[in-house]
């Protein structure tokens, strides 16, 4: 019969080694380590091993009392194994990882953006509920989580890798508030990760710009993305934004473009003011998606344009690596600020965060006739490039 202080000093051997306590119960020790209490028993003539668990997990006096619990179901003919095995089957959906976290997207999806729930479900659909969304929460740890995480880092994906933490983190801490666990095994599992390297967007300099305005003008591909490079050209705005424009946010006659919150990176509103050269490229389009929602609507997959589609004009321009839809915000932005353009307009404009928490619901018309002339005097700049004249007005705007 086994003791603590006995299981305590029970060291592997070479070989399997079995170490016997009663009634029929015995721990298994393998020569790589491993513990395991087991019970042999008999029913319908047969000899059968029923798994108790592993030690140190499962203690002496858990394991007897585990095999007592046995011990009456077969003398009432019950298989603990099979017993076990339903009891595993009969887990409560609710408490799956899975069903938390879909009940928790549902709660947020009317208070988010919709291409932040879609980027969140995409990470839990692709790298979480394969690995882990059929596992009860209060059987999850911390190796768990940091496993998944370690999947999508081995494939490259750094920054999803990183976001699947803390997302994960949310369902933990979301099924605390509900008592169903006590405790987050999230925190701090991110240091296990690779320090992420920063990686600078791409971008020409504005003395390079002349050869790459050329080579846009001659684009012969889609006639809605070449627009769309040309556009981006003039108002700088992220690519998401420019894709998702639609027509019922374009003043013709204010020549501003109204974009909602929801559709914005900080979730404020924003005016894009629209120089002739711009209206003069939309109105192009009103013929080709004028009866759609979106400006830049794709009519092969019935969806806006889709992110790719600027960064696949761009390499077959031949500036692969050299510049980015992102790369025009950071060449507008060096270039208005040299030329001593005022820089709150310039960072309004890139709806950047500016001022306090107060003045930033309202910015989106702060300085807005000078953002309106900035504007007007940028498009009026990048024709200048046309002709390889790369000069501002002398007289500023005030």
């Amino acid at each position: 019969m086994l003791t603590d202080a006995k299981v305590r000093k029970i060291k592997p051997s070479e070989k399997k080694a079995r170490y016997a306590d009663e009634k029929g119960m015995y721990l298994e020790v393998t020569p790589s380590g491993g513990m395991y209490w087991r019970m042999k028993f008999r029913l319908n003539g047969k000899e059968n091993i029923f798994s108790i668990g592993i030690y140190p997990e499962t203690t002496l006096a858990q394991a007897r009392r585990i095999r007592d619990e046995a011990r009456l179901q077969i003398k009432d003919g019950v298989n603990p194994n099979e017993s076990k095995k339903q009891k595993k089957q009969q887990v409560d959906e609710n408490l799956l990882f899975k069903s938390l976290a879909m009940e928790w997207m549902e709660d947020r999806k009317a208070v988010i953006k919709q291409t932040t729930y879609l980027r969140d479900l995409s990470v839990f659909e692709k790298d979480l509920f394969p690995f882990i969304g059929q596992t009860p929460i209060d059987q999850l740890k911390g190796k768990d989580i940091l496993a998944c995480a370690k999947r999508i880092e081995d494939r490259g994906a750094q920054e999803m890798a990183k976001r699947s933490i803390p997302l994960a983190g949310r369902i933990f801490r979301f099924a605390i508030r509900k008592g169903i666990i006590e405790n987050d095994p999230t925190p701090h599992l991110q240091e296990a990760l690779k320090p992420r390297k920063v990686k600078h967007m791409a971008r020409l300099d504005i003395s390079e710009f002349p050869a790459f305005i050329e080579r846009m003008d001659r684009y012969h591909g889609n006639i809605i993305i070449k627009s769309a490079l040309q556009l981006m050209t003039l108002t700088f705005v992220r690519t998401a934004e420019l894709r998702l424009m639609e027509w019922e946010e374009i003043n013709f006659d204010e020549k501003l473009w109204r974009i909602p919150a929801d559709k914005m990176k900080m979730a404020l509103p924003h005016i894009v003011p629209l120089s002739n050269q711009a209206i003069e490229i939309i109105q192009a389009l009103k013929p080709i998606t004028g009866h759609k929602q979106y400006v830049f609507y794709n009519h092969s997959t019935a969806k806006p344009m889709s992110s790719n589609a600027l960064l696949c004009a761009i390499r077959t321009m031949g500036y692969n690596g050299k510049m980015t839809g992102h790369g025009f915000r950071g060449l507008a932005s060096t270039t208005l600020h040299e030329q001593g353009y005022m820089h709150d307009a310039i960072e309004i404009q890139l709806a950047h965060r500016v001022g306090n928490a107060v003045s930033q619901a309202y910015n989106h018309a702060q300085h807005l006739e000078y953002r309106i002339k900035m504007m007007q005097e940028w498009s009026d700049f990048i024709d200048g490039l046309r002709s390889k004249v790369i000069s501002f007005p002398k007289q500023k705007i005030v």
